[in-house]
């Protein structure tokens, strides 16, 4: 190596870092909009009033806030989920049935199928999640997630439909 390239080196280095350093510090710095942050365990937490939708959207009128979600069978270590909440509209002979409920993220936590249990005038709704077959670290965020499905071919009457699980409360429909 030549004595007149190792300062160069040297300087280059310098002015590498120090332009590192810059970019880090910019992106640390707080913003002027965003409240300071307390690092302090024993801070207190707030955040502003939420109606419990969980924030998605509800383009079909039947209720149920929360990420849209349709069933991916195959998952590993299936198990039942309780339905926070139950909605349901009718159109000719099919009832239309949205479930809500919380849960944890993907590929963590994925709606693998739903199971609908036809009794004397009701019908039972039970969600079974699972993970994928991914090694990853779940991270333990819930989520409210949402499922849309359809009960064809229902013959005229009025019908109580339940999780299976007992935790949403039960809804009437008829069918004319």
């Amino acid at each position: 190596m030549n004595a007149s390239s190792s300062p160069r080196r040297l300087g280059a280095g310098i002015v590498l870092m120090a332009m590192l350093l810059a970019a880090c510090s910019a992106a640390a710095a707080p913003s002027a909009s965003a409240p300071p942050v307390s690092t302090s365990p024993d801070a207190p937490v707030s955040a502003p009033p939420s109606d419990g939708s969980g924030g998605g959207t509800d383009p079909g009128g039947i209720g149920g806030g929360g990420d849209l979600v349709v069933p991916k069978p195959g998952q590993l270590d299936v198990h039942d989920v309780s339905i926070d909440e139950l909605h349901a509209r009718v159109q000719g002979s099919s009832i239309f049935v949205t479930a809500s409920w919380t849960s944890g993220v993907e590929p963590c936590n994925v709606l693998d199928q739903i199971v609908v249990t036809e009794g004397t005038g009701s019908f039972a709704i039970t969600l079974r999640e699972g993970h994928g077959p991914e090694d990853v670290v779940c991270i333990e965020i819930a989520m409210t997630k949402r499922t849309e499905f359809e009960i064809p071919n229902v013959k005229p009457g009025t019908y109580q439909i339940t999780d299976a699980t007992g935790r949403a409360t039960p809804i009437e429909v008829t069918v004319g």
